[in-house]
């Protein structure tokens, strides 16, 4: 995985993934408010890895899914992750140290119409109007994975 941060959000923010298994450490630097908005963008490799094409891409507010009690497929990921970190369950998130370990996205976590494939999951965290004046960004997270048939 590859990641970016903004230091004015961030003191240090580390993405690993060893062995399938991901790994984050973070240190935030001020108060997460609520309006922290993600855009989620999945992509599939149709050449082995080289060149991507966009399956799906979602804007989310990122509160609204921590705090829903709706289900779906971004809530059931977050769900997921709580049970291997200390992320808040709901906003505004205190600055602190927050880390996610030993987190796997199990076959449950994997919608049925994504195929077999190399994948790109990028993460473009953001305050304000997405490509705009007024967009304060925050966090890219790219994450590479390999989905194998079953």
């Amino acid at each position: 995985g590859k990641c970016q941060f903004s230091p004015r959000h961030f003191r240090n923010f580390t993405l690993d993934i060893i062995n399938n298994t991901l790994y984050m450490d973070m240190i935030t630097a001020r108060t997460i408010p609520r309006g922290l908005k993600v855009l989620l963008d999945v992509q599939i490799s149709l050449d082995k890895g080289t060149r991507f094409q966009r399956l799906f891409a979602h804007i989310l507010d990122t509160c609204a899914v921590v705090s829903s009690v709706k289900t779906n497929i971004f809530k059931s990921w977050f769900d997921s992750m709580l049970k291997h970190g200390n992320f808040m369950y709901n906003c505004p998130v205190p600055p602190g140290h927050y880390f996610l370990e030993n987190w796997k996205m199990d076959s449950p976590l994997i919608p049925r119409y994504m195929l077999p494939g190399n994948y790109c999951i990028a993460a473009h965290f953001f305050y304000g109007k997405h490509k705009s004046k007024q967009e304060d960004s925050m966090l890219d997270l790219n994450v590479f994975a390999l989905l194998k048939a079953s």
